[in-house]
């Protein structure tokens, strides 16, 4: 199975989720942490894609992109940033399992290995 980017022509609705330009002038939540607008942009797109997925919908995140190329494409204004390009729409069927993983791109870690309780430790006995 081939890795598959032709979601972009073939989905229902194609999304750019972007950081806005000016988002410095906004301190709140960013003063100690400047990337939490980039976390609340993820955090949207999580919460649209279980959305999507609980009404049957499929969504992909598409990351293969120039993101000063596709902000200049779409008219952004300077200082903005898109961050993810999101194909959603009807799709035939689900995947048992994630695509990278039937593609054999990638695995799944075990949980015990990627929760730390306490402090960071690389032997999930502890």
């Amino acid at each position: 199975m081939r890795l598959k980017v032709e979601g972009i022509l073939e989905c229902g609705e194609l999304l750019v989720a972007a950081l806005a330009d000016g988002r410095e002038d906004h301190v709140f939540g960013r003063r100690t942490m400047p990337e939490m607008d980039l976390a609340s942009v993820a955090c949207a797109i999580q919460n649209l894609w279980l959305a999507a997925r609980a009404e049957n919908v499929g969504m992909g995140w598409v990351s293969l992109f120039d993101p000063e190329a596709l902000r200049v494409l779409i008219h952004m204004p300077e200082g903005s940033r898109p961050v993810a390009v999101l194909c959603l729409g009807y799709v035939s069927a689900f995947y048992e399992n994630p695509m990278l993983e039937e593609a054999k791109w990638a695995h799944r870690f075990e949980l015990e290995r990627m929760v730390h309780v306490d402090y960071w430790t690389d032997d999930p006995k502890l």
